[in-house]
């Protein structure tokens, strides 16, 4: 990680991040602590929350705040961001990084699933930029940073729900940063590989483990490292691995043919399922 690169990007910043509690949020800030010039950290998650802060207060370069927050209510969203101090209302720096996903194949997930996803994947973002995007235009500085997800891109099976909400949690990130030219605001959209997180581990263990035991992962560490190094060096899609990218290429390139391998892939998962008693190229 190159902290220069960090300090000069960040430092003397505040920010706001979600999911602040673990996994990646947590990780991120770890290496924005000694450049940051106060934090406010959100999660459901109150006694993670007050562990990473406990962490950090020795090395941070200026006061951690945190605050719980359930991202499917906007009252809970309401009673979290009062109050702010005036550093952080509007942050320098918003990262949406909250997220949840279960797995399951259309037709099996009910509806309430579908929302919650929607709700924390891609309301919260809307919710949050809204609040303080206008501030941030009236100041003409500013950031927001948010984890969507390779998923948000290329679809993959048993996700109908979770690449539904990164999909659109993708467009919102694209048309906010064609708005977003010229005004001194920055938006940073990262399409987040496979990350080994306790979400990731719990599907190697379940109904999906098949499809996920052959994706490349990276640690939480290695993610936050990488995303922030470019985020600093203002690219506006972050991706990284060469298994996304090479993914992405050949969604750009030859969308057709990817298209064709994600459907074989498919059939042999349901196939391996007994949900498919046609042949791939019957026409019934």
């Amino acid at each position: 990680m190159n902290t220069k690169k960090l300090a000069k990007a960040f430092g003397g910043k505040s920010f706001i991040i979600t999911g602040a509690a673990g996994g990646l949020g947590s990780c991120m800030a770890r290496l924005l602590a000694p450049h940051w010039s106060s934090a406010l950290l959100l999660d459901m998650n109150e006694a993670g929350l007050a562990q990473i802060a406990g962490e950090l207060a020795g090395r941070s370069a200026g006061a951690i705040a945190t605050r719980t927050v359930d991202l499917t209510s906007e009252k809970s969203i309401d009673d979290a961001l009062k109050d702010l101090p005036s550093g952080l209302n509007p942050p320098d720096v918003l990262v949406n990084n909250a997220g949840v996903s279960i797995m399951r194949l259309a037709g099996s997930q009910p509806l309430s699933e579908y929302r919650m996803m929607m709700e924390v994947n891609y309301f919260a973002v809307v919710n949050l930029v809204n609040r303080f995007l206008p501030a941030m235009l009236s100041r003409r500085s500013g950031r927001i940073l948010t984890i969507a997800s390779g998923s948000g891109v290329l679809a993959n099976y048993g996700g109908s729900a979770y690449c539904g909400s990164k999909f659109a949690t993708v467009g919102f990130m694209e048309a906010l940063r064609q708005e977003l030219a010229g005004t001194g605001v920055k938006a940073n959209c990262v399409l987040l590989p496979t990350v080994m997180t306790d979400f990731h581990r719990k599907v190697l263990g379940g109904e999906f483990g098949d499809m996920a035991k052959g994706l490349p992962t990276i640690t939480p560490e290695a993610a936050a490292a990488e995303l922030l190094s470019q985020a600093a060096g203002n690219r506006e899609i972050i991706a990284f691995t060469p298994t996304l990218k090479a993914g992405l290429i050949a969604n750009g390139v030859a969308p057709a043919v990817l298209r064709l391998a994600m459907t074989l892939n498919g059939y042999m998962l349901n196939k391996k399922r007994g949900r498919a008693p046609l042949s791939l190229l019957s026409r019934g």
